[in-house]
């Protein structure tokens, strides 16, 4: 990340369509998959179209090894993560996620980080939540408190986003 601020740890990101095989950088994880809306954001079901894949809600969690714990906000040492789910996972789709400090350490409205998936076959076929990604981000050093916010995409457009706090 070239041209950042010196104050900003180093990360790593983490993402995978919900399988056992993880694509990943630095750290290696295990998720569960919830049931119910703790925590989470519920899209308006009016909103979907049957042909269009669409974010059906989005969970903050904290990666906590071998499983989620989902939470409201966070501590700068946490491994952040966000929970997508969904309408259906359908081969070809595009699933983006965007970290970004909204005002957090004098940055505002700073890119930390961003990650594409794109959905295939195989990766369908090892999934055990076929309609889920999760995006974690993990650092070396704590981030700063403040306020921050995840984005995400289907397949380019701006589908949901979630704010959250990291705070001592």
């Amino acid at each position: 990340m070239s041209g950042h601020n010196s104050y900003w740890p180093a990360i790593s990101f983490t993402v995978a369509i919900m399988n056992t095989a993880r694509l990943s950088i630095f750290a290696v994880f295990a998720s569960l998959a919830f049931s119910g809306p703790l925590l989470a954001k519920e899209k308006d079901e009016d909103s979907d179209s049957e042909n269009e894949v669409s974010v059906e809600k989005l969970v903050l969690v904290r990666d906590i090894g071998s499983k989620f714990e989902p939470v409201t906000k966070f501590k700068p040492t946490d491994t952040y993560g966000v929970l997508v789910s969904l309408s259906e996972g359908k081969e070809g789709t595009k699933v983006k996620g965007i970290w970004i400090a909204v005002d957090a350490g004098g940055m505002e409205n700073k890119k930390i980080f961003e990650k594409e998936v794109t959905f295939d076959a195989e990766n369908l076929k090892k999934a055990t939540v076929k309609n889920r990604v999760d995006f974690t981000l993990s650092h070396d050093n704590p981030y700063p408190t403040g306020d921050y916010k995840f984005e995400a995409y289907v397949n380019g457009e701006l589908a949901d986003s979630i704010e959250f706090t990291i705070e001592d």
